[in-house]
């Protein structure tokens, strides 16, 4: 038994000996690797840039509402009609083309009524129990006279949307149907026509924007850029209309004169270039 401990305590101490001397091997040769093992040039520099321009809105659009209220159809459908003639009238009057005007959407609804009865007397019938006469009727009798001898009250609208190039000619459209009776003005639409070519202008700005910062960063780490690698569009083209509440003042000198204001079209880019020493 002490013949075969030895034995085994020997083969022990060697296999140790061994994988220690395999583990020194291992982190002998880590430490004389080359540096440039260790190198993040393929990990590159990435960077976001932005571009934006302020450009002056050139198209307008205005929508209107004219309502009527009664009991007879077609006598709604009259007086909007006579109304609606006299906007695109207006309209057309600034030399607008009749493919600025839009009149076609029509609506027609039934209004619910609250039901009114005015009471005048009121008999409480002990013989016949739940029964309740005014003047002379139940309630449910006067309730079904009122319904078969009243009308359902309908409510006719009209919406005409006007889009203008100048925005004169919509103080100059305000100023005339302010003697029409419309039931609702919308907010002025204001946009931009050239608006695609404005935004690819953005996107070559906010490339240029994010190659300089790129270039600044390299720098600072005593790198250069090299190649580009990556190149997204973090943007879109969404479409943002300015609104503008709708002001009607009187025609004349002293009349009010509408502010367009400005709008930015902006873009952003993702680029990733590769580091040269």
């Amino acid at each position: 038994m002490n013949v075969l401990s030895a034995t085994d305590l020997l083969t022990n101490s060697w296999l140790g000996l061994k994988r220690r001397k395999s583990c020194f091997s291992m982190v002998l040769c880590l430490l004389l690797l080359p540096a440039q093992a260790f190198s993040f040039d393929g990990e590159g520099i990435e960077v976001t840039g932005q571009g934006s321009i302020i450009v002056i809105p050139d198209q307008f659009s205005l929508t209107l509402t004219i309502t009527e209220r009664g009991r007879v159809p077609s006598k709604l459908k009259a007086l909007v009609d006579k109304k609606s003639d006299s906007v695109v009238l207006a309209a057309k009057n600034l030399a607008l083309k009749e493919t600025d005007i839009s009149s076609a959407r029509v609506n027609l609804r039934i209004v619910k009524e609250k039901p009114s009865i005015k009471v005048q007397g009121v008999e409480l019938n002990n013989a016949r129990q739940g029964s309740v006469f005014i003047d002379g009727q139940s309630i449910n009798q006067q309730e079904n006279s009122i319904n078969q001898s009243k009308k359902p009250l309908f409510e006719l609208s009209r919406q005409i949307t006007v889009n203008f190039k100048k925005i004169a000619d919509y103080d100059n459209f305000l100023a005339q149907i302010i003697k029409i009776n419309v039931s609702h003005i919308s907010s002025l639409v204001m946009s931009v026509e050239g608006r695609e070519e404005y935004y690819q202008q953005t996107l070559m700005r906010a490339i240029g924007h994010a190659k300089q910062k790129a270039q600044r960063m390299a720098e600072k780490a005593g790198r250069k850029i090299g190649k580009l690698q990556l190149l997204k569009e973090l943007s879109s083209n969404h479409y943002r209309p300015m609104y503008a509440e709708a002001m009607m003042s009187d025609a004349g000198a002293s009349g009010h004169s509408s502010q367009i204001g400005s709008q930015t079209i902006t873009a952003r880019v993702l680029v990733k270039f590769h580091l040269d020493d």
